[in-house]
């Protein structure tokens, strides 16, 4: 059931296996979420009786999440038991589309942080018997990994007269690929990838270096007998062929995950704990942002399927993004409700005072 609407989004109050079947397929930009851990942090929401049975239950939801999720859409997960996210990778791996990206360190033990002395109290314990964990862990999927030009160019169908000319080519040399290389160079290696994902038009001065080397088989099928073109003509044709796949470039492109690198990030990333919230393990909001700068544009759709106290609905408020928040507890229904109405509120006020 829907518990809270706003202009910006909707939360609703319920188990996500429930509400998630009610949403239409491709209609997410990014799935951000932050599920239970199977760690006991709670007893009545964050303990299955085996591990076995929790990856059956994340696999409920993240198949779900697949569902709704858009083709250049990005998948985000948070947890920090390593056997289990282990066990969670290789499920995903066999029984969904999504490509892994990155595995992204919450560091939260860092020089500069408020909390750095506290938490050096917990590697100075004396019987200490393992190296104390210290962060948290966010996994980064999409559904591919390649950009629009380069799907078309390792289509081995896409520029098939002129990769067939340069295997006629070839046979009329009656050389290997690696005789011609040791002849002409390197830079005759790609035009004779004619079978190859990587093949590509050579120069002109490669070209003319191969026009150098003698014809051996000149008659090198029975209908007809190799004749060698000018590279004003390959080059033509090479750009016409181009022009003509450019819709289809753009389609690939328009297919591209969403990453709007901010030029700020790796895979470690130092942030602060976030204040409680009257929830036990909220995320801070600045780390919540970043991903949503990274890997959504404005106007863009955010699920979150375990919402706890709504960090990423003020996320969205703030980056202008839209936001579906599903969260089976109704205290934390209640609390992402009341900080909702708080940060639209502020935003009225700073608008007001700014005149926009």
């Amino acid at each position: 059931m829907i518990y809270h609407e706003t202009e910006h989004g909707v939360l609703y109050c319920g188990d996500c296996l429930d509400i998630l079947p009610t949403l239409a397929d491709k209609s997410v930009d990014l799935v951000l979420t932050d599920p239970p851990y199977n760690i006991d942090k709670v007893r009545n929401w964050d303990k299955w009786n085996s591990r076995e049975s929790y990856i059956s239950w994340c696999g409920e939801w993240i198949r779900e999440c697949v569902r709704v999720l858009k083709d250049n859409g990005s998948f985000y997960f948070f947890h920090n038991d390593m056997p289990q996210i282990a066990m969670l990778m290789e499920w995903i791996r066999v029984n969904t589309p999504l490509v892994f990206k990155q595995m992204i360190v919450w560091n939260k033990r860092f020089e500069g942080s408020p909390n750095k002395g506290y938490m050096d109290g917990y590697c100075a314990v004396e019987n200490l018997r393992n190296y104390k964990l210290m962060a948290e862990y966010c996994l980064f999927y999409t559904f591919q990994d390649q950009t629009g030009l380069t799907t078309v160019m390792h289509d081995t169908n896409n520029f098939s007269t002129l990769r067939q000319y340069f295997k006629d080519y070839q046979e009329a040399l009656g050389l290997s690929k690696n005789d011609i290389l040791r002849a002409i160079g390197q830079s005759a290696d790609h035009c004779f990838r004619w079978g190859s994902t990587q093949w590509d038009l050579p120069t002109a001065e490669t070209y003319a270096e191969i026009g150098k080397l003698p014809l051996k088989n000149e008659f090198i099928r029975k209908e007809y007998e190799f004749i060698r073109k000018e590279y004003e003509d390959l080059r033509k044709e090479y750009e016409d062929l181009r022009k003509e796949y450019e819709d289809l470039r753009k389609e690939y492109e328009d297919l591209r995950y969403t990453f709007n690198n901010q030029k700020t990030h790796h895979s470690v990333w130092n942030y602060d704990f976030a204040p409680k919230q009257g929830h036990i393990t909220p995320k801070p909001v600045e780390l919540i942002e970043n991903i949503i700068r990274h890997s959504s544009n404005e106007g863009a759709t955010i699920l979150d399927p375990f919402a706890g106290s709504g960090t990423t609905a003020i996320a969205c408020i703030r980056l202008n993004r839209r936001y579906i928040l599903i969260e089976k507890e109704e205290k934390y229904c209640e609390i992402a409700a009341k900080r909702i109405d708080g940060e639209l509120q502020q935003a009225n006020i700073f608008k007001e005072m700014s005149g926009k």
